[in-house]
Order: C-alpha cells, then sequence, then structure tokens
C-alpha cells in the first residue's frame, strides 16, 4: 500500500528538481553563442541550492542544510563540502570572516557532493575526495553518544550508522556503465576502508548505485562489520525509481545516523594553566 497524497507530492518534487537540475540551471547560465558556461562558480551553487530544496522534502525537519568543511577534536579539517546536513541545536555556529562555516562532525548528518557530467577520472577523485571527508567522523577524542541504534560503543568500522553518510549527486555518468558494479571498489585508492566509501551515488540520467544484502538494497557500504555488494538500479520502465529509492534512503541515513555530543572543550587549546581562587 501506499499514500496517495504523499506519493503525489513527492513525484512533483522530483519532477521539479529534475527540471531545475537539467534544463533551468542550463538554460540561465549557458551562453549559446560561444557554447560554453560562464559564471561557472555561480551555476554550481545554483546547482548546489536546487539540492537543497529537493532534500528538505525528503530529511527530518529537525535537520538544516548548507555547505562547508567539516571539522573534528584531531585537528582535521576536510575539503569544502557541496551538502552539509546538520543539527542546528547542537552546532555551534564556526564562521569565519569570509561566511565560510566550519561543522563539527559530531552532530553533522551527512555530507554531498554535486556535479554535473561527471568522466570516469572525476568520478573516481570525487568518491576519494568523499571518503577522506567522511573518514574524519570516525576520529573524535572523546565520543559522547546522545542517539544511537542499536545502543553500544561508537564503532564506525562496525555499526554503520556511526558513520557519516556520503552521496554523489550529478547529471550523468559519462563513462561505460555496464559493470559499475563489480569495478567501483577498485576505483578507491587502497587506503580507503570500507566503512568510508561512499553510500549512494544518484546520476539523474542513469540510475541509483547503492548497496544490498541478500533480502533488501540499502544506502550503507556494511552492516555489523560486514562488506555489502554494490547494486545499480536503472529506470528501464519507471522513470522514477531511482529518485524515488533515493528518497527513501535518504531519510533513513539521515533518521538512523548516531548523533553525539560536540564537546566544544575538546577543540580548544590550553584549556588547562588557570588558577581558580577557591582552590589557592
Amino acid at each position: 500500500m501506499s499514500n496517495s497524497i504523499f506519493d503525489s507530492l513527492l513525484n512533483e518534487k522530483i519532477e521539479q528538481f529534475k527540471l531545475s537540475f537539467t534544463n533551468t540551471s542550463h538554460s540561465v547560465f549557458y551562453d549559446k553563442a560561444k557554447k560554453k558556461l560562464y559564471h561557472a562558480g555561480e551555476y554550481g551553487m545554483y546547482r548546489e541550492s536546487i539540492v537543497r530544496d529537493f532534500f528538505k522534502f525528503i530529511t527530518p525537519s529537525n535537520l538544516s542544510i548548507s555547505n562547508g568543511f567539516l571539522i573534528n577534536t584531531k585537528d582535521k579539517v576536510s575539503s569544502q563540502c557541496d551538502i552539509v546536513i546538520y543539527d542546528p541545536s547542537l552546532t555551534p555556529i564556526c564562521e569565519g570572516g569570509d561566511k565560510q562555516r566550519f561543522f563539527p562532525v559530531e552532530s553533522s548528518f551527512l555530507i554531498g557532493e554535486v556535479k554535473s557530467t561527471i568522466s570516469k577520472q572525476d568520478f573516481k577523485v570525487a568518491i576519494n575526495k568523499l571518503a577522506i571527508n567522511k573518514a574524519l567522523g570516525g576520529e573524535v577524542l572523546h565520543p559522547c553518544i546522545i542517539k544511537k541504534h542499536p545502543p553500544g560503543n561508537f564503532d564506525p568500522k562496525i555499526n554503520a550508522y556511526d558513520s557519516i553518510p556520503s552521496i554523489l549527486i550529478c547529471q550523468k555518468l559519462d563513462f561505460d556503465l555496464s559493470n559499475i558494479e563489480n569495478e567501483i571498489d577498485s576505483w578507491y585508492d587502497p587506503e580507503i576502508e570500507d566503512q568510508n566509501k561512499h553510500n549512494m551515488i544518484l546520476s539523474i540520467e542513469d540510475g541509483l548505485l547503492a548497496y544490498y544484502d541478500p533480502s533488501c538494497t540499502l544506502p550503507y557500504s556494511l552492516m555489523n562489520g560486514k562488506k555489502l555488494k554494490n547494486r545499480f538500479t536503472y529506470p528501464d520502465t519507471n522513470p522514477l525509481i531511482h529518485f524515488k529509492f533515493f528518497s527513501s534512503y535518504m531519510y533513513m541515513l539521515c533518521s538512523s545516523k548516531t548523533l553525539l555530543y560536540p564537546e566544544v572543550t575538546d577543540y580548544m587549546a590550553q584549556t588547562s594553566g588557570g588558577l581558580k581562587r577557591d582552590e589557592v
């Protein structure tokens, strides 16, 4: 069974997203006479805003969506993320003078990259960049758990919900996809661990790359410490099927993510050495 109201609204959001991402953004920023983009930076930001608008329908309303950098208590910072989904009630506003934002990994719920048509080489670069950024979420000095399922210690190598999910969205994967589910693991650098690989890759024109266990498709590279197999879902007779799977899994990723308390003191240097009057 389904709900006709929800399904109709979702279909409308998907169609609006496809149209805006594919046609509107291109017509606004493409110079037909010169056959090239102008204002490439604004073009990228426009597409990122289209993605964020779509995500508002398929992610929990208590979360916010922005872009910026991840930081952790091991003094590491990510490269810039096109998409950062975070809990605003627990995230301090770490903002530089140029308005670049920095998000503690503890209260970050998802990161993402937004691309246009992407070549095989650029795709390899993008997924490895995502994996390096995602790895920062597993390096927490003193993990203080607020919400976690199932209960237990914080361990991203075992529990997929402890990792920060990562996604890539593009217009098209411009290379041979006939064996992508069997090849993609070899496109990661050797030092990339399984728990830091992508959760989902959505190509508007091609389909959705995720994973599966014996019973169903899942948006996790591992479950209970076991590496899952890759699965590519393409539209075939249902032009919206990959979007609907993606929408369902986006909600799953964000609602199931382990939430940690950002211990602000761990982000500070030189918190010792003062003299407390009552101890004199």
